[in-house]
């Protein structure tokens, strides 16, 4: 029987299930916590840059306190399995990345399996078996493994970035809706959120 971590499972509860992409930012969050010596950040003492917005990045979020309404969790769209965390008070910085081997794929039917997912077809009983064995396994290995089989945990030295930033808002001329200013769009003399802005140029 597989034992799940308390805050493992906590963040499924956030998150809404339990899957090994979840479990990959449990892994992360918790080393990163230890690489810096962290708790949970209670306010932007802590920076996450995030390379991907996969699941794993809904247990980033609960499990070191960066997070998207905070302005201390950033994200970068690379579709990289990667992930720096800047400690600002003493500027120490960490790289974590997946390796590339993390995940022993034990079938060559994934590849095809993957696929029919991805276009809504259905799958035989004995596809949907190898899928759920896949996952299982993935699970385990994310829980159970060691760090350096797992991750490549990397010193780095980037521009840490400024804290976030609290700014006014304005009313659209064209939707009546509030938007912040320094999103907002002026033509005439009369502010316009993206959309508007957007449907302003197509009109002429």
């Amino acid at each position: 029987m597989l034992e799940i971590p308390p805050e493992l499972q906590k963040a499924a509860e956030f998150h809404g299930h339990l899957c090994p992409g979840l479990a990959i930012g449990y892994r992360v969050g918790i080393l990163a916590r230890k690489e810096l010596g962290l708790t949970r950040s209670e306010d932007e003492e802590l920076v996450a840059i995030v390379e991907n917005d996969s699941c794993a990045v809904d247990a980033i979020q609960f499990i070191t306190g960066a997070t998207f309404g905070k302005g201390n969790l950033i994200f970068q769209d690379h579709g990289l399995q990667a992930y720096t965390f800047i400690e600002r008070n003493s500027g120490k910085q960490v790289r974590i990345e997946l390796k590339a081997d993390a995940f022993k794929e034990k079938s060559d039917n994934l590849t095809k399996i993957r696929e029919k997912i991805n276009n809504d077809l259905p799958l035989s009983e004995d596809e949907k078996a190898v899928m759920q064995k896949f996952r299982e396994d993935s699970l385990k290995t994310m829980i159970e493994a060691p760090d350096d089989e797992l991750f490549n945990v990397k010193q780095v030295n980037i521009t840490i970035p400024e804290k976030a930033h609290i700014y006014s808002s304005v009313k659209c001329s064209k939707c009546g809706l509030m938007v912040m200013e320094t999103r907002a769009r002026v033509k005439n003399k009369k502010f316009y959120c993206i959309p508007c802005w957007e449907e302003e140029l197509k009109t002429g």
